[in-house]
């Protein structure tokens, strides 16, 4: 079975974290047989790091669309290759066998699958969210997604959607369009992705009301979510699902 893979990463500002980024790539078990790296208007290292591995860079210096994280994976989906497109954020570090596990559970009916997400920032807050990380195996509820910093794709289904679109949550866009085809994206528990940006409250309480935006969008009714709120307490879901819209036009 064919398992070729372009990994695409989008990079505005990273040089901290790319590196690394880019080292778990290269280190795969799986190798893709692809590397793009969009460098969106960056001003810091990031471009001469990035040049020292054998990658293709695309230099984005305008940004056109609303949502420029959105546009810098259809950008480079249009010069994507491989069977597999695997959106890897510049902030994340893969398991060497990541690829290699996520690709083997696919199937006719699967086109979207993620490893497990884990919190790798150090500090008091990061071992706290690793330690909240486990309620998910408690909660009766679940509604868990998976990992859009790490999420592969089949080609050939992103092809036939049209790509990308001016969407503030493109993991979530592809998703609602998956169920509407009558497939299914997944998460699998044997490999793993390390979300490795340093945390502080702030970034703690926007990522939570995101995540309620991104379940009211996902059409997840509000007793789910005030449950979701509940019993993982992350009280600021419930915040983001009343910001919140319902997925409309754009997931037509």
């Amino acid at each position: 079975m064919d398992r070729t893979i372009t990994a695409v990463i989008c990079a505005h500002n990273e040089q901290e974290y790319i590196e690394d980024c880019l080292r778990s790539v290269m280190d795969q078990t799986l190798m893709p047989s692809q590397v793009i790296v969009v460098l969106d208007r960056c001003t810091d290292e990031t471009p001469t790091i990035v040049r020292k591995y054998p990658v293709q860079v695309i230099e984005k210096v305008i940004r056109e669309w609303e949502n420029s994280y959105a546009e810098n994976l259809e950008i480079a989906r249009q010069k994507a290759e491989g069977e597999y497109y695997a959106i890897v954020d510049a902030d994340v570090e893969l398991d060497k066998d990541y690829f290699e596990k996520t690709t083997a559970r696919f199937n006719d009916g699967i086109v979207g699958v993620s490893g497990r997400m884990v919190t790798a920032s150090s500090g008091l807050l990061g071992k706290f969210i690793r330690l909240w990380e486990k309620t998910y195996y408690f909660s009766p509820f679940k509604t868990r997604l998976p990992a859009g910093c790490a999420l592969l794709l089949k080609k050939n289904f992103l092809d036939e959607i049209g790509g990308f679109k001016d969407s503030p949550a493109p993991d979530t866009y592809l998703h609602q369009k998956a169920l509407q085809h009558g497939l299914e994206f997944i998460f699998v528990n044997d490999t793993k992705v390390y979300h490795c940006r340093k945390i502080n409250l702030r970034r703690v309480i926007y990522t939570q009301i995101e995540y309620g935006k991104r379940r009211r969008r996902l059409d997840i009714p509000f007793w789910k979510t005030l449950l979701h709120t509940i019993f993982r307490m992350r009280p600021f879901v419930l915040y983001g699902w009343f910001k919140g819209e319902r997925a409309k036009e754009d997931c037509q």
